[in-house]
């Protein structure tokens, strides 16, 4: 347990927050007992897994910030029902470590071994995914400790109207103690030369792939430069004739780490090498691959240190105005070049799906993705940030689109509600499920108020 009144911050380091206490339980029989005693003090309770949002969505001031990754087991597996059930606090590498060798691996994964389930599924994770949309669609069923302590399950036939509110509802409603997962064929996937074009040609390239080979093609995403003038996108495709080479001859990692790091740290001195980072991308990216599809899911088995400092924005838009927004943001980055840097932004396809009540692209989208270089004890940084965020909200949000919350930091309650309209929904089934608003967060109080 962390000190009392310990200071706590997450990925993006833009909020922070005094907590009284940082329980990690072991088992339920513990868990129960600390979201009893929370109750009973009064104090408010958050939830944190590996703590990767950028919105204040794992804590709360003045709020006990309960810690899942203690209850990290695999609970159970049935590679002939191809199901696997696991603790909220488990990581993905615990998946990893017993699916693998049968050659299965799930729908929709997080681009990082080490988050937890219970964190991923609480933000809906959609991942790289293109032929399995976000991760509700590979949850057969999840258990739930309300505020009371008592257990509850949830799936779509059972508790469905829990179980579409916990997916996406980032701790809000209640503790994912386990959740059943369905998995699939781990299939080889070999990697495609990369295609590269100015924007508007890329991207209708883009789609047009996606159109007519989406079913062969389990990933498909691209890297545009600073100003989103020019890109490239890599397809992987199914390679069934290598289903039996050994998993020790499969590519891992994706480049290797220790390369990143120094990508970063060059992009991060000099504006000089930002400009060439899309062509050094590119060329790395030329190289021709064949691994397992649950590994490229992955980025790496843990986020390097060149991400450390690094602020994700995401913006999804339906397909047909995927190109305006591009446009757009490349607009918005020339405004703000001299104040703001960002890595080589990135996009990918985004599965429709309305499953969830907060969901974050129920028709097929198209994301677009800034990594910021942040600095958020930098005044002027910050204020930079905050405009050109707002205006790539706008202009989203005008295109029939939406921001995936699990980095949101400065959209207001009116443009939360424009892009997720369920969002009062979402806050009537909380309060019926959790009337004394135990479980809360700075997130969540940024719309609702602070608890009383």
């Amino acid at each position: 347990m962390r000190p009392a009144s310990a200071t706590v911050t997450d990925w993006g380091r833009l909020q922070r927050a005094t907590v009284p206490a940082s329980p990690r339980p072991t088992s339920e029989e513990e868990l129960r007992a600390v979201v009893i005693a929370a109750a009973a003090s009064g104090t408010g309770l958050s939830l944190r897994g590996y703590g990767h949002s950028a919105g204040g969505q794992s804590f709360g001031e003045g709020a006990a910030m309960l810690d899942m990754r203690g209850l990290d087991r695999v609970v159970e597996f049935d590679p002939r029902a191809r199901t696997i059930r696991l603790q909220g606090g488990a990581s993905w590498a615990a998946l990893t470590r017993v699916a693998e060798p049968h050659r299965l691996g799930p729908t929709t994964k997080q681009e990082f071994e080490t988050f937890t389930i219970g964190g991923s599924i609480a933000a809906n994770a959609h991942g790289k995914s293109i032929d399995h949309g976000p991760l509700i669609g590979g949850v057969r069923s999840l258990r739930l400790m309300k505020a009371d302590g008592s257990l509850i399950s949830a799936s779509r036939d059972e508790n469905a109207d829990l179980f579409a509110a916990a997916a996406g509802g980032y701790g809000l409603l209640g503790v994912i103690v386990d959740a059943t997962l369905g998995l699939v064929e781990d299939r080889p996937v070999t990697s495609e030369a990369p295609v590269m074009l100015d924007a508007p040609e890329l991207i209708a390239a883009y789609v047009e792939r996606l159109r007519t080979r989406r079913e062969s093609t389990p990933l498909c995403y691209g890297f545009l430069d600073g100003f989103c003038r020019r890109g490239f996108y890599v397809a992987y495709a199914y390679d069934d004739g290598d289903r039996n080479t050994p998993l020790a001859e499969l590519e891992r990692h994706e480049p290797p780490p220790g390369l990143f790091n120094a990508f970063v740290r060059m992009q991060r001195r000099s504006a000089l090498a930002r400009r060439g980072a899309l062509r050094l991308t590119w060329a790395a990216s030329r190289r021709s691959e064949t691994t397992l599809r649950s590994r490229r899911l992955l980025l790496w088995d843990e986020p390097p240190a060149g991400l450390t400092g690094t602020l994700l924005q995401k913006f999804v838009v339906p397909v047909e105005g995927f190109a305006e927004l591009v446009g757009r943001a490349g607009e918005i980055l020339q405004r703000h070049r001299g104040e703001l840097a960002v890595l080589t932004p990135h996009f990918r396809f985004v599965p429709g799906s309305d499953e969830a009540l907060l969901s974050l692209s129920p028709d097929d989208g198209i994301a677009f993705i800034l990594s910021h270089l942040a600095r958020p004890d930098d005044r002027r940084w910050m204020e930079a940030f905050e405009r050109a965020t707002g205006e790539m909200l706008e202009a989203a949000l005008e295109l029939g689109g939406r921001h995936y919350l699990t980095f949101d930091s400065v959209a207001s309650r009116s443009q939360l509600l424009r892009g997720y309209p369920n969002w009062d929904r979402f806050v009537a089934l909380k309060r019926r499920h959790d009337p004394d608003h135990l479980f809360t967060s700075s997130f969540y109080e940024r719309y609702e108020g602070p608890r009383a």
